[in-house]
């Protein structure tokens, strides 16, 4: 079970949900279950309450104003990594909340399988 994630460009006119328009600007895909291997060595310890609400099999949205608590945390899970794969996933996901986190018109939505 992998975690992809994506980083989405919102845009929305008014507060209707019908007038939502999505565009995917980038994705990592974790085919090979090492972003999921990562997070579920330190979730629910109570260091890492945001990527708690990570679930494997479900769907997570985080927008613009959630991204210095996500890449604090995810420096947790960066200094856990096992092995080169883990570490360039990671590196990844990094640079996409870095960039979600300078645009309110972004955000990273995370799929569980």
């Amino acid at each position: 079970m992998g975690v992809d994630v994506e980083l989405i460009r919102v845009e929305q006119q008014g507060t209707s949900p019908r007038r939502r328009r999505e565009s995917r600007v980038a994705v990592v895909g974790d085919v090979q279950f090492r972003l999921a291997s990562a997070l579920e060595r330190v979730q629910h310890r109570g260091r890492t309450p945001m990527l708690d609400r990570i679930d494997p099999y479900g769907l997570l949205e985080l927008t613009s104003v959630e991204m210095p608590q996500f890449l604090s945390e995810l420096d947790l899970v960066a200094e856990q990594a096992e092995g080169a794969g883990e570490e360039q996933i990671l590196s990844a996901v990094r640079r996409m909340a870095e960039t979600c986190r300078d645009s309110e018109a972004l955000c990273l939505r995370f799929l569980g399988d």
